[in-house]
């Protein structure tokens, strides 16, 4: 039996109506928000494993893009942003979760982040969403850290690249997965491979007693609308992908930044791409009032 945890009651038993119907008796529904304690509290007590696979879409607003202090801390704590920010979604609600698990002595911990946590601060991929998305990725990586770090939890950790609900035709596409924890973007995969892989992260033997784990994702072969990698580089589903995995090794050793430290680096490289973007702009006006001036 499992419990699913969701804010909308009735949007989750229409979800899982089929699933619900075919197993009564296999899923719970549990309302409550990762943003508060003890609503995830009462969801956790008592389980073995928890799947955290929330996020949050939040755009970042207009009038904070030029605000230094936004890029440079932990500001949406400073600037009254909503509880759906991902410094509390992404970042504050697993430094809850990681705390919980710990108290009840739930054993494992999958979590859904995404591949652009591999990215350091300096990549053009990671200052361009962190810059649009209000720091998702940024506060996505700080939770993975905080994750981590805990010596009581097991863990597994999914990046996919973007999401596709498009069918995956096993002869022409397979999945990879990597415990490197990095793969090439775009790393498109299927929501259903990276749903069976979380699974798969909770009940097979072969990744139990292992600490903490990081894999990438993603689809390779015929991958519309471009293809990534080659067809013999996965398997043709996720037990024959994570055996690949396996036989191949690999440890995600990317530096751990630490909270403060990783704000302050992703602010610093998102301010400047901002300062550049605004001065080859005003660069563009004058010249554009130069030439309408030499005109007349």
């Amino acid at each position: 039996p499992c419990r699913a945890f969701c804010r909308d009651v009735d949007k989750g038993r229409a979800i899982l109506h089929d699933y619900m119907k075919q197993t009564p008796n296999l899923i719970t529904l549990v309302k409550g928000d990762v943003t508060n304690t003890e609503s995830l509290k009462e969801a956790i007590m008592g389980t073995q494993a928890v799947l955290a696979l929330h996020g949050t879409f939040c755009p970042t607003p207009l009038h904070k893009l030029l605000i230094p202090i936004y890029w440079a801390t932990h500001a949406p704590l400073k600037l009254g942003a909503s509880p759906t920010h991902p410094y509390f979604t992404n970042y504050v609600a697993m430094q809850d979760i990681v705390s919980i698990c710990e108290k009840y002595e739930v054993e494992k911990v999958v979590r859904l982040t995404g591949l652009s946590c591999a990215f350091p601060p300096y990549n053009p991929v990671s200052v361009l969403f962190n810059a649009l998305l209000s720091f998702s990725g940024r506060y996505h990586r700080m939770g993975e850290e905080a994750l981590r770090s805990s010596d009581k939890l097991q863990s597994f950790i999914l990046r996919p690249g973007g999401l596709s609900d498009d069918e995956r035709d096993p002869s022409k596409t397979t999945v990879q997965m990597d415990f490197v924890g990095n793969l090439p973007p775009p790393g498109r995969v299927g929501r259903k491979d990276v749903a069976e892989a979380a699974v798969t992260a909770v009940l097979d033997s072969r990744v139990q007693g292992m600490g903490h784990m990081v894999s990438a994702i993603r689809w390779v072969g015929e991958v519309p609308p471009k293809a990534q990698g080659e067809v013999s580089d996965g398997g043709a589903s996720i037990d024959e992908a994570l055996g690949m995995a396996l036989d191949k090794g690999g440890v995600c050793d990317e530096p751990k930044w630490g909270g403060n430290y990783f704000a302050l680096f992703h602010g610093i490289y998102v301010y400047a791409f901002f300062w550049v973007l605004i001065k080859a702009f005003l660069g563009f006006i004058r010249l554009a009032l130069n030439l309408v001036g030499g005109i007349v």
